[in-house]
């Protein structure tokens, strides 16, 4: 099978993660990728924040446990974050930002590493405690964070799960 196409359907969600430290290159990488998919009209409007300190991913973490009231939420103790943000009255901005999610997460595959999706900050982005915390990242008061996703070293690896939506081909 070619290599491109087995990497997208052997990729799954990881929510464990080991303590090793994910390459700086290796996020590099992933970032450019995330950058090479499409946007609307070519507008290349979208915001790429990479956190790579454990200590401000926690800082985020309890800000959410916080405002959606999930105790002992650690968002999956992940090495790193790529948070995804566009303006607010962008109407492209979430299908850009999805698009660019799952190239993060098809190029975290290839390179070994483990992603996944996290969307709680979508309608919270303006709540004190994670608005205090994303000023802190110097993501714009005026963007939404559509998507981050969580990278990491595997600590497990899990099968893919078969997908059931329906498709017809129409001849």
């Amino acid at each position: 099978m070619n290599e491109v196409i087995e990497n997208m359907l052997t990729r799954v969600s990881v929510r464990k993660f080991t303590a090793d430290r994910v390459e700086d290159e290796k996020l590099k990488t992933i970032v450019e990728c995330a950058k090479a998919s499409p946007t609307g009209k070519n507008r290349q409007m979208r915001k790429f924040t990479v956190v790579h300190n454990r200590e401000k991913i926690q800082e985020l973490a309890r800000a959410v446990s916080s405002v959606l009231d999930i105790p002992n939420y650690r968002i999956y103790d992940c090495d790193a974050l790529i948070l995804i943000s566009f303006e607010e009255d962008d109407r492209f901005g979430y299908c850009d930002s999805s698009v660019a999610i799952q190239n993060i997460y098809l190029a975290a595959h290839a390179l070994g590493l483990g992603s996944v999706w996290i969307n709680q900050l979508r309608e919270k982005c303006n709540s004190p405690e994670i608005r205090r915390v994303l000023d802190s990242f110097n993501i714009p008061k005026n963007h939404v964070v559509c998507g981050i996703s969580a990278i990491g070293y595997p600590a497990e690896h899990p099968e893919p799960k078969t997908r059931t939506e329906p498709v017809e081909f129409i001849n």
